[in-house]
């Protein structure tokens, strides 16, 4: 009698949870849909334009390319002319006294004066635009790698929305089935056909299979917020991979292939080599701080006498200049071992970023040729497991297998089906970087996708 009430009980609890959960589905829902904005893409190519219009990252990126671009017309101006205009204003006493109530033989002078300076040999500034323009092309590679690095975080979010979707539809379907066991136990339960521990297995499988939809249900929302931080936009549905998706080796299929070609394309490499260039010209910028400066100049002046004989003078200048440091306080040469230090600090990133090139795309490979045969190996571990399910299911019936039984092959079966529909995830998303190590990433590969992707039903 007591176990028939805690039963009872038992069942009135899951009723009250589960209708108590429908109503927070609903309003999550609600709120949701009140809050998101209408969903204008479903394919990854359509994500990834939204991306590429509010991506901040990106934003971030872009401004710091223009400013690097503005250096060069800095650096430019170091070999055009430039143009200074100035005048005074002075009143000049000659013996240097003030008599009673004026200024004696004191006399104003008015005198304005036009400059026009223009470079002739200057080593260190044309040394600067080559800086410059080095710079800028650096600057460029590393906005070139942004976007190819939005392009990896736009798959990664939109294949993590898919797979949070997958994890959930599959944990939906076990907490359903768990449920019908607990049920179906329950009932045998009440006619003497077996003892209450079964009915415990099944109500403790339960409550696990419920906690598991409960966190995949957060985990779907997460997902999903965390495409929308990329894009600006919420989605209603995405579309979905399609079943028949190709799941092929890289070709060609040798590692060695994809390491020269990361080493020849890849971006971080081309940046790494550019900053040893930059570093290259800063040293000789340097160095050109001993060597003369020869400009040529143009003054035209006025000048306006305010005294007893007054006079007004116009007077037009040119000619050349010539400067030559000698000595500047050891700045120069403490200039020329710095910029020395950051050239060989260069070189060694040089080496290390190929270093770490060739390492990621040996990496990213092997885990592309893994997970091809992972697909196929966890598809067949899908089969397998469905398989047993049925027959323990059937066991079950004719009372050769016991609750316990089917509720171990109800998990491995469902944890089967995460697995590889994870797997395939996996390989897409190993596949894109794969692509961007190897320097050859491009919006092309994401649109080609697209037509591996499918409506979802509903």
């Amino acid at each position: 009698m007591k176990e028939a009430l805690l039963i009872a009980l038992s069942e009135r609890i899951d009723n009250v949870q589960e209708q108590t959960m429908r109503r927070l589905t609903a309003i999550s829902a609600a709120l949701i849909s009140a809050l998101s904005i209408h969903a204008q893409a479903q394919t990854l190519s359509g994500v990834y334009q939204d991306a590429l219009e509010n991506d901040y990252q990106l934003k971030i990126a872009q401004s710091e390319l223009n400013a690097v671009i503005e250096d060069e017309s800095v650096a430019w101006a170091g070999v055009k002319p430039t143009v200074t205009a100035g005048g005074s204003l002075m009143n000049n006493s000659p013996d240097g006294t003030y008599q009673g109530s004026d200024f004696g033989d004191n006399y104003n002078q008015a005198q304005l004066a036009l400059t026009v300076t223009q470079p002739l040999l200057n080593v260190g500034n044309i040394a600067q635009i080559g800086v410059a323009e080095a710079t800028t092309e650096k600057a460029r590679y590393e906005y070139q790698t942004a976007e190819m690095d939005l392009m990896v975080r736009v798959t990664e979010a939109f294949f993590g929305v898919l797979r949070a979707q997958d994890n959930l539809t599959s944990a939906q379907a076990q907490e359903k089935a768990i449920k019908r066991q607990l049920e179906q136990a329950r009932q045998q339960f009440k006619v003497g056909l077996i003892p209450i521990t079964g009915v415990n297995e099944a109500q403790a499988a339960y409550d696990g299979a419920r906690a598991a939809r409960i966190g995949a249900e957060g985990a779907l929302l997460i997902s999903e917020e965390s495409l929308q931080l990329l894009t600006g936009k919420s989605y209603g549905k995405l579309d979905t991979l399609a079943e028949d998706f190709p799941v092929e080796s890289p070709q060609p299929a040798t590692v060695q292939y994809w390491i020269d070609l990361a080493l020849a394309n890849n971006l971080d490499v081309k940046a790494a080599q550019k900053q040893t260039d930059v570093a290259t010209t800063a040293v000789k910028a340097a160095k050109s701080a001993y060597l003369p400066y020869i400009n040529a100049k143009a003054e035209l002046s006025y000048q306006n006498t305010d005294s007893s004989a007054e006079t007004d003078m116009t007077n037009l200048a040119l000619g050349l200049e010539m400067g030559w440091q000698i000595y500047a306080g050891g700045s120069t040469s403490a200039n020329i071992r710095k910029v020395g230090h950051y050239l060989n600090q260069s070189e060694q990133g040089l080496e290390l970023q190929r270093r770490s090139t060739a390492l990621n795309a040996r990496s990213y490979y092997i885990q592309v040729t893994t997970s091809v045969q992972q697909v196929e190996a966890r598809r067949q571990a899908l089969l397998s497991s469905e398989s047993a399910l049925r027959a323990t299911r059937s066991g079950y019936e004719v009372g050769t297998r016991n609750i316990v039984d089917v509720l171990q092959a109800e998990q491995a079966y469902y944890s089967a089906q995460t697995s590889y529909l994870d797997t395939r995830y996996s390989y897409l998303i190993s596949m894109i970087k794969l692509k961007q190590a190897a320097g050859t990433l491009k919006q092309d590969d994401i649109v080609a996708l697209d037509q591996w992707l499918q409506k979802k039903a509903g």
